[in-house]
């Protein structure tokens, strides 16, 4: 197997500050695992990184870049432990760095699988990333990258498009029958599952991956490093408008499994609402993206 070659750019260009913030993140995540690689990638990587301070004061969408951070591991025990993942983010987190940092992990048979098939988050990652930490020569074991022609991504955006869109209309049909049975949580937990189907359908149409979670506002910040700021689609400029929302994203677990979740008729159907819009916009977006692999 062919060893893609990596990315050479260094942090030598970047503010104290940033060098600063990124070492202190690399020395957070050495102090819960041993890693392969950590890979900053993103805005920061590209170098068109946005400050708080750079963006309008009274903007309706968009948000200063965080920190991208992706970390391999040669154990997918370590990569798939969400508790582990949590507690580094968390940590992280709590450091005092000028950007937010958003890490996540896979292990590298993972990473190498999705290289050979050309998928275009990890490739975009390892052309355009800046290698923060190698345990040793672990960069010269990814694999060699497909070059996916146009045609070729466009079909596989198709797919993705049909396979999760059709399952957002479908959990739509769900969130419906319960309504109408009085079953108001099972209609919110199928309401939630019709919205996260959006998100992650838009996320693979105009990046081929999506992140193992389930919490719609951390899907809903991943879509808009795309330009797709889909949260819009819920107000949330009043308290009762959050705490709705909040609902819709706690149905995943509360209407299940939490006896005191409680949502009322008017509640879901306000929501539904938004569901609706979010499922507008949802397909504009992934249809313009599959359009424009051949253009």
């Amino acid at each position: 197997m062919k060893s893609m070659k990596f990315s050479q750019k260094t942090l030598e260009h970047f503010p104290q500050e940033k060098q600063d913030d990124l070492k202190l993140i690399v020395e957070r995540i050495l102090a819960f695992i041993d890693p392969l690689m950590i890979i900053l990638f993103g805005s920061y990587a590209r170098g068109d990184w946005k400050e708080e301070s750079d963006l309008e004061p009274d903007r309706k969408s968009g948000h200063a870049s965080d920190y991208d951070i992706l970390v391999i591991t040669n154990r997918k025990s370590i990569a798939t432990n969400t508790n582990l993942g949590a507690n580094i983010n968390d940590s992280c987190q709590k450091l005092e760095l000028t950007a937010h940092p958003k890490i996540i992990s896979h292990y590298l048979k993972y990473v190498n699988e999705r290289l050979v098939k050309g998928q275009y988050f990890f490739t975009d990652i390892i052309k355009e990333g800046i290698l923060l930490y190698d345990s040793g020569n672990a960069s010269q074991q990814l694999a060699e990258a497909k070059e996916l022609t146009p045609a070729e991504q466009k079909q596989i955006a198709q797919e993705n498009f049909e396979q999760h869109f059709t399952g957002a209309k479908q959990f739509y049909s769900g969130y419906e029958h319960h309504l109408k049975e009085q079953h108001y949580n099972l209609a919110a937990f199928n309401l939630n599952q019709s919205a996260e189907a959006c998100f992650k359908c838009c996320l693979l149409v105009c990046t081929s991956y999506i992140p193992n979670e389930h919490h719609l506002n951390a899907l809903g910040e991943h879509c808009a490093k795309y330009g797709m700021d889909l949260l819009q689609k819920f107000p949330m400029e009043t308290p009762q408008q959050r705490e709705l929302f909040e609902l819709l994203d706690y149905a995943y677990i509360g209407a299940r499994y939490d006896r005191d979740y409680k949502i009322t008729k008017e509640q879901l159907q306000q929501l539904a609402t938004c569901v609706q819009k979010l499922h507008e916009v949802t397909e504009k977006v992934c249809k313009d993206k599959i359009e424009s692999f051949l253009s």
